[in-house]
């Protein structure tokens, strides 16, 4: 519990600015959560296409790249 109390004693003294930056960490760590526990439905292979179409570069020659460097 001395954690808690530190934490809301730190956020007590905070300023406007210093709140609205906490706020959105809060907002991101939320969402990491629900994604990080696989609430989020799996993609079709038609929504994949979709968003992989739109790329102009070619993922091939990336991957490629990035496995040079491991060998």
């Amino acid at each position: 519990m001395r954690l808690k109390k530190k934490i809301l004693d730190s956020v007590s003294n905070m300023n406007v600015a210093e709140l609205a930056l906490l706020y959105e960490h809060i907002k991101l760590m939320e969402n990491m959560k629900s994604v990080s526990y696989g609430k989020r439905k799996p993609l079709s292979m038609e929504e994949i296409h979709k968003m992989t179409a739109t790329s102009r570069s070619c993922w091939s020659d990336t991957v490629a790249e990035e496995r040079r460097d491991r060998v």
